[in-house]
């Protein structure tokens, strides 16, 4: 009786040894990279207007929205093909505004990519086996363009999108930031006018 019991404490607790250590094992950062940190930004009593497609109106609220920005635009877009919201971008070029445009691989058919480049704005691709999805914009530093809605003719006339302008330092702030880790990051290649001629061959 007494052995039999001796064996099943020295069980439990070679168990509980074995135990712990896969425990320690599993939660060790060998072979793995910790998981990232979640980021979350709010502004409950912000003003944000709303806006869906197919129709004029997402087209017509960017424009206006880029057109009331007095220091910079920066935007992040996984496609640019729309020449009405190109012409506004190079209207603000032309003004001395500071611009950075972040478009997914370029330059791709349709894009107005290179037109901005030769207006003499700052554009870079986002060069890599996954898609930089982002369609959104900060306005000096205080509006945010963001939602489903690419800038494309597409989204205008056939697709089912939607556009948010929201007014908030704090929210702008927070894209802001994602925009200038994705503007700094080495995937995101500047586009020169090589990459351009070599696109019309």
């Amino acid at each position: 009786m007494r052995k039999s019991f001796t064996a099943l404490l020295l069980g439990i607790a070679i168990g509980f040894v074995i135990g712990w250590l896969t425990s320690s094992y599993s939660d060790s950062d060998i072979g793995r990279q910790p998981a990232p940190t979640p980021q979350s930004s709010s502004a409950p009593h912000a003003p944000i207007t709303t806006y869906f497609s197919p129709s004029p109106e997402p087209e017509k609220a960017i424009i206006q929205t880029l057109r009331s920005a007095q220091k910079s635009v920066h935007a992040a877009l996984y496609q640019l093909t729309d020449p009405e919201i190109a012409q506004a971008l190079t209207e603000l070029a032309q003004r001395g505004l500071e611009l950075q445009i972040l478009l997914d691989d370029e330059p791709s058919q349709g894009s107005k990519g290179c037109w901005l480049l030769s207006s003499g704005i700052p554009v870079k691709q986002y060069v890599d086996s996954g898609i930089m999805h982002h369609k959104f914009a900060v306005i000096d530093g205080v509006l945010v363009i963001t939602g489903s809605y690419n800038w494309t003719t597409s989204a205008q006339t056939r697709n089912e999108e939607n556009l948010l302008v929201i007014q908030s330092p704090e929210l702008a702030h927070a894209f802001e930031r994602e925009f200038q880790k994705l503007w700094a990051h080495k995937k995101a290649q500047t586009l020169t006018h090589k990459n351009c001629s070599s696109s019309n061959k």
